[in-house]
């Protein structure tokens, strides 16, 4: 990604938070600094730009994550996957609303969908081996990511630190049933 592509995304990202992604190419191009036919030459579509916010976003999030060969999943390697991403997401606030806005909008396309998901799966696939081996007790691997990103984004809104931020991270464990 170039500095042009970044400048435009960076400029989109505010309007997406603040008006929303129904914003005009034409406001992204005003706020990024630059004429529509380089936002054009930049990013083919909306589609384009919105796919490149989402995978941006997404990949930035699963680089801050860390995967464990581990067969027997640990507190420890939860702990550490919580605490990497409140660090990334506190650095990161709009990177991280605006993955959430664009997620929960179902605005991504289909193949940037698959990528992400694919870039998600040896998460996905450790939680699956966890509840297999009776480790974590959820109904299946989607209830526990979308209860693991309510934690976080709870105690992020929260602004839960220390003693509390430990009892939220407890209170997470104990929703999933983790047993190690």
């Amino acid at each position: 990604m170039n500095d042009r592509q970044i400048q435009i995304i960076s400029a989109a990202t505010t309007l997406f938070l603040n008006e929303g992604v129904g914003v005009s190419t034409a406001s992204i191009a005003k706020a990024a600094g630059v004429s529509n036919g380089t936002l054009f030459n930049a990013f083919a579509t909306k589609q384009d730009l919105i796919d490149a916010i989402y995978h941006r976003a997404k990949t930035a999030m699963f680089d801050a994550l860390h995967i464990s060969a581990d067969t027997v999943p640990h507190r420890d390697h939860i702990k550490r996957n919580w605490d990497s991403y409140l660090t990334w997401a506190r650095a990161n606030p709009e990177e991280r609303r605006v993955m959430h806005l664009l997620q929960e909008a179902g605005l991504a396309s289909q193949s940037v969908q698959i990528e992400i998901a694919q870039r998600g799966a040896p998460h996905a696939d450790w939680v699956r081996r966890a509840l297999d081996q009776g480790y974590l007790r959820a109904p299946n691997v989607e209830y526990v990511g979308a209860l693991l990103f309510f934690h976080l984004d709870l105690a992020i809104a929260q602004d839960l630190t220390g003693d509390d931020l430990d009892l939220a991270f407890d209170m997470l464990c104990n929703s999933i049933g983790l047993t190690t």
